[in-house]
């Protein structure tokens, strides 16, 4: 088996794409992942597949500690290296950090990297020669003359270039030790070193996110899991303890919920919804009563948590929408209190995304009687189906 090192290079600032203005384009987010993590999740599952030995992610010397972090617990193994002042030589520390025999150098803007792109590469490497995956250019081409005046361009034996690219790796290193500088990418600093070059084919959906639009074409790419989780909660009204829904204190009410916990019926319906839907069991598996923790906790600490755990599981709010069945005390007014209470412990992206109704008990049964509040709620979640 070949031993093969993918090596990501996200160290750029991704100017044309708006990393002048704040985020660098590598630590924005696709699909709610951050875009180096997508190219990262290839290495993943090429190692799960005996296809790479070991990835190397090159980024800027400022985020080494962050990236480091993130990529505790993975299951290939990742070394994190800075990058330097142009592509070439970020290049170059990341191929010098590898250990395998051939490298496959990948562009970290390049989020759709696909297994059997991946394959044709690493099965046609040799120790002579390197391999690129290339795309024949379909669009009419025009080009400015002296004038600036537009004349036609034939497109015949013009191909688009990709990454990855693979090569033997000390091959590699002293082709980029000795070339100039400047090479658009490793193929070119090869080529002038008058060493052979294989290609395979490429793919049209491995594109490179170079500007702002390009990150909307990506999103229109990224297939999702969507699910949706149901949840319900009760608690009976007794005298002598708080009334406090969607994290919003009534103290002129004079009943409050009976339960371990603050008894937020409105806050755990939410929690076991958004647990439902990310298949992480409920509120009662997770923050059991009982447990000297949770009692007379803030229901909407659990809340915070909940909402964390199912970001971190890679899940993005869509919608959230609740029905708060109670007879007393009015609560129409208060409902825009409670949903920023609510939000304001949610991850920002999930802002906006509440809805909540309260209708009347109609004066039939526990609830129209004001013995009990219910609360029911849906959770809807989604992720990217193709990553990790």
């Amino acid at each position: 088996m070949k031993e093969t090192s993918l090596v990501i290079v996200a160290a750029g600032k991704g100017e044309r794409a708006g990393g002048a203005c704040g985020t660098a384009k590598q630590f924005r987010t696709l699909g709610g992942i951050c875009l180096w993590k997508w190219s990262a999740s290839a290495g993943e599952r090429l190692y799960a597949r005996g296809r790479v030995h070991e990835c190397v992610l090159v980024v800027p010397e400022i985020a080494l500690d962050a990236v480091h972090r993130e990529t505790f617990g993975w299951k290939a193994p990742f070394r994190v290296v800075p990058g330097g002042a142009e592509r070439q030589e970020s290049v170059l520390r990341g191929i010098e950090a590898a250990s395998g025999e051939y490298v496959l150098v990948h562009d970290g803007a390049r989020p759709f990297l696909s297994e059997e792109l991946a394959d044709r590469l690493i099965d046609s490497l040799t120790l002579d020669c390197g391999v690129i995956p290339l795309l024949p250019v379909s669009d009419a081409l025009k080009k400015t003359g002296d004038d600036r005046t537009l004349v036609p361009f034939p497109r015949e034996g013009l191909w688009l270039s990709q990454t990855p690219q693979g090569f033997p790796r000390k091959k590699l290193v002293s082709v980029l030790t000795s070339h100039g500088g400047g090479a658009k990418d490793e193929a070119e600093a090869w080529i002038s070193a008058g060493l052979p070059l294989l290609q395979v084919k490429g793919e049209r959906k491995n594109i490179k996110i170079t500007w702002e639009e390009d990150f909307a074409l990506a999103e229109s790419y990224v297939q999702r899991t969507v699910r949706t989780g149901i949840g319900y909660d009760i608690h009976p009204l007794v005298p002598g303890r708080r009334f406090i829904l969607g994290g919003v204190d009534f103290p002129d009410f004079p009943l409050g919920f009976a339960g371990y916990s603050d008894g937020d019926v409105l806050v755990h319906a939410v929690c076991d919804a958004l647990l439902g839907a990310a298949g992480m069991g409920d509120i009662g598996l997770i923050y059991p009563a009982g447990d000297p923790v949770y009692r007379n906790i803030a229901s909407i600490r659990l809340l915070a948590d909940t909402a964390r755990r199912v970001k971190q599981d890679g899940w993005t709010l869509e919608w959230i929408d609740s029905v708060i069945c109670a007879q007393e005390p009015k609560l129409a007014r208060s409902l825009p209190r409670m949903i920023s209470t609510m939000e304001e412990v949610f991850p920002e992206a999930w802002r906006g995304r509440l809805h909540l109704k309260a209708k009347s008990g109609e004066r039939v049964g526990p609830v129209g009687e004001s013995h009990s509040i219910v609360c029911h709620s849906a959770a809807t979640l989604w992720r990217p189906a193709d990553i990790f």
